[in-house]
């Protein structure tokens, strides 16, 4: 079967039920930023439903984006360059291209760019339901 190439940067709107990108695009897009240019990281969320984000970050040579947790699942892939994720706890790992690892909800992280880098962030939120429960305290 021979691979597809997007004829247009973006297919779908954020939300729709199929949706197809052109991720070089984005990240050109996104390198061309001024808040890339300005603050040495931008990103950009490529689709959302209510339980699942997933969201395009690049991040230039010695950026770090500085502790912090978030309350979903989280997955992160390299897709060019290299990162260095630390953990509050003292572990880290290096991810270059092709990298991929896993962080569980609640554990602070940080992240910091070794080489202009780029990577897609995968946020998992539990189902609604569930968090309908949690937000009432049940």
């Amino acid at each position: 079967m021979a691979s597809a190439t997007p004829s247009e940067p973006r297919s779908g709107a954020i939300g729709d039920a199929f949706i197809s990108i052109d991720v070089p695009f984005e990240l050109a897009r996104l390198q061309a930023s001024d808040a890339y240019q300005t603050e040495g990281h931008a990103g950009r969320t490529l689709t959302k439903y209510p339980e699942l984000r997933v969201v395009i970050e690049t991040v230039k040579t010695g950026v770090r984006l500085p502790f912090h947790e978030t309350a979903e699942q989280m997955t992160l892939q390299v897709i060019l360059g290299q990162l260095r994720v630390w953990m509050r706890h003292g572990e880290n790992r290096d991810l270059t291209e092709g990298s991929f690892v896993a962080i569980d909800a609640g554990r602070v992280h940080e992240l910091e760019s070794l080489q202009d880098c780029a990577f897609l962030l995968t946020l998992a939120w539990p189902p609604v339901e569930r968090r309908t429960r949690e937000g009432a305290g049940s």
